[in-house]
């Protein structure tokens, strides 16, 4: 009796791989872009309900197709800087912003080069700092208009 069930239940079972396991460690590795993926997807749906428009017309504003379309608001697709300048230009919204660029050069101007500047204190306290730039950033899940 339990072998007969043990049976049905293999024979039932796939022999196939599911691929769970692959596609978690994918989702994983590409968990930073895949977030911001998502969260332009978001920014893409509330613009296009805004706008009492649909997947299909950004889709023939932007001359491609409806299925790109719905990939792109599935929030798991890699979008190049062009398909997001034309995502934009469609819906007439900044879905990106470059606020600062990467430190690791060193821009430091040796003493002996340097000028003598002499700032005044009004105008050094506009300057945000580095650490006050990338510290304002929002959070990942954020969703700042």
């Amino acid at each position: 009796m339990n072998n007969e069930r043990i049976e049905k239940f293999l024979a039932l079972v796939s022999d196939e791989t599911s691929g769970f396991e692959k596609k978690a460690l994918w989702r994983k590795a590409n968990k930073a872009w895949l977030n911001k993926s998502a969260l332009i997807a978001i920014k893409i749906l509330r613009a296009i309900s805004d706008q009492g428009s649909s997947q299909k017309e950004l889709a023939e504003k932007m001359v491609v197709s409806a299925q790109y379309i719905n990939k792109i608001v599935k929030g798991s697709e890699n979008l190049s800087l062009e398909t997001i300048s034309k995502l934009e230009a469609a819906l007439g919204i900044q879905l990106i912003e470059v606020v600062g660029f990467s430190s690791s050069v060193n821009y430091e101007i040796p003493e002996s080069v340097q000028p003598e500047i002499n700032m005044s204190a009004e105008i050094r306290k506009d300057i945000p700092l580095e650490n006050e730039i990338f510290s304002s950033q929002p959070e990942p899940y954020s969703l700042a208009a």
